[in-house]
């Protein structure tokens, strides 16, 4: 599928039973990896304000982002900080709709489509591979961190049980599917896997990214509960030097990691881990990965 798959996904907090849960089901141990992401975004966080996360895995790009609607109407433009409609301080005036799903593109065209429609910005020529538009459009790196992770196929359905090298795990059951109108019957089996493992999803479960802004990037994380981007009531304010003003990321170099990547940027493919945006409660609840 060139321009990506729809991601259904549904979290939880895994117990010691649940590989044998998953066992006792039939799921099969699908393998055990490592990874390190890193996340890019403008330094005004236009992006990850319009719920779209650009994802560097093992030198593949991926942008998670909500699906685009039947007709591909065209995406409204995010206004930087301190512009017209207002910075990461500020309420944002017409949050982005949260949705239970997500579409991510694996080819460096729609990638880089996709980027520059957010962004308001018409692509260069030279923008024909991610790393290009990335250093065109001024994206800096504003999360990394490294996973490890064990994953189980069952039928259609993939579990994968993450543990973040900055100390927070978590568990995802999720299906692909191709079109939205699938989506429905897909989140029914998701939803359906996770009250078989014993997780009923009372309680909404953070994915690593909301955990990890949290604590590493507090303002980015109340920027975007302001934006309707996270769930939950924003926390009071950060004290001493992180009150200085709207939150922006700072400018630097390129990373080692992003220079590599060029090299070898040449074919894109589906990643083989992902670290998804979904929640763990009911489809209108909604965590950065």
């Amino acid at each position: 599928m060139p321009w990506g798959s729809i991601e259904v996904e549904a979290k939880f907090t895994a117990g010691p039973d649940t590989e044998a849960r998953l066992a006792a089901l039939g799921a099969a141990l699908a393998g055990s990896s490592s990874f390190r992401d890193l996340y890019y975004d403008t330094p005004d966080l236009r992006l990850t304000r319009a719920d779209h996360w650009l994802r560097l895995r093992q030198g593949g790009w991926e942008l998670k982002c909500p699906p685009v609607p039947p007709g591909g109407a065209a995406l409204a433009p995010q206004p930087p900080a301190g512009g017209t409609g207002g910075g990461p301080e500020a309420a944002a005036p017409a949050p982005p709709a949260v949705a239970p799903t997500y579409q991510e593109l694996t080819s460096p065209r729609a990638i880089v489509g996709r980027l520059c429609g957010v962004l308001g910005v018409a692509p260069a020529p030279a923008w024909d591979q991610v790393p290009g538009a990335v250093a065109g459009l001024g994206l800096q790196e504003f999360a990394s961190f490294g996973t490890r992770r064990r994953s189980y196929r069952l039928g259609g359905l993939r579990v994968d049980l993450d543990q973040a090298d900055f100390g927070y795990a978590v568990a995802e059951v999720e299906a692909l599917v191709g079109a939205q109108e699938e989506v429905p019957a897909a989140l029914e089996e998701v939803l359906q896997l996770r009250r078989a493992l014993g997780r009923d999803g009372a309680t909404r479960v953070p994915g690593k990214m909301s955990v990890y802004l949290q604590r590493h990037r507090p303002r980015h994380y109340q920027a975007l509960l302001r934006a309707g981007v996270l769930a939950g009531d924003p926390e009071p304010p950060p004290q001493g030097d992180d009150v200085a003003g709207p939150e922006t990321l700072e400018k630097r170099g390129p990373s080692p990691v992003m220079e590599l990547a060029g090299g070898l940027e040449s074919e894109m493919g589906h990643s083989s881990a992902r670290g998804g945006l979904g929640t763990d409660g009911p489809p209108p609840q909604h965590s950065a990965p």
